[in-house]
This record gives C-alpha cells, structure tokens and sequence, in this order.
C-alpha cells in the first residue's frame, strides 16, 4: 500500500466519507498529530516561574482595574443625578421621567418566619392513607 503523509489541518478538510474512502485505498500517516498526553506535556513543559509569575502580574492588573472601575461606579452612584431606580421611591416624588424598583417589579414580598425547604417533606400516615384511597 501506498502512503499518505497530511498534516492534521489538510486532513480535516475532507469530509468523513472521503476520509473513510482514503483510508481504505492508502495508509494515512498525520505527520503533526499529537495525542492527548502529549499535549499535556507539551503544555507543561511550557509553564515555568517566569511564565507563571507574567500571567499572576497579568491578573493582578486586570483585577485592580475592575475593582477602580466598580469603586468609581458605585462613587458615581451617589453622587448622580439620577434617582430612578432609588429605594423603591414611588413614582410621584421621583417626577414624570422617573422610575422605581417598586413600579417594575412589584412590591416586595416578605415570606413568613417559616423556612421554604427545597425537599418534599415526608407524608404522615394519614396524608398517605388519603393518597391511596383517592387512587
């Protein structure tokens, strides 16, 4: 049989059936394919100190960043003129181009002191009488 040298990238293009096809007349050999482990190693083997320590600073300097442009935001807040979305104001001490929180939501709602329980509770034995009485 006749061989076949591709790089992964050539490869791919053909669709599967030409593949399947190219297969069985030929012997394929993919002159770039990696397998999984080495990749990893690969990758590995590029990760050192100083690599490591430029991606830390990297983070370091994107996370302050973020942090200024939240303080400034909440700063700005305070200071606005803006007062639409303000403690839930109703709509008639904020003006005419005013909004509330209340006005878009709805009232807020306080659940009573008894805990919302994401499990169904357990059944009594005289809920499950009921239960197999009504089927």
């Amino acid at each position: 049989m006749q061989k076949l040298f591709f790089t992964v990238r050539e490869w791919n293009r053909f669709a599967w059936s030409m593949q399947e096809v190219i297969c069985k007349k030929y012997d394929v050999i993919l002159t770039d394919h990696q397998t999984r482990k080495e990749k990893t190693i690969s990758l590995l083997n590029k990760i050192n100190i100083k690599n490591f320590n430029k991606g830390m600073d990297t983070f370091n300097k994107v996370l302050n960043k973020f942090s200024k442009t939240v303080d400034s935001l909440t700063a700005n807040a305070s200071k606005s003129s803006f007062t639409g979305f303000n403690q839930g104001k109703s709509t008639e001490t904020l003006g005419k181009t005013g909004f509330s929180k209340d006005w878009i939501w709805g009232k807020p709602v306080r659940l009573t002191g008894s805990p919302v329980s994401i499990w169904p509770e357990k059944q009594s034995q005289k809920d499950q009488k009921t239960d197999t009485e009504i089927w």
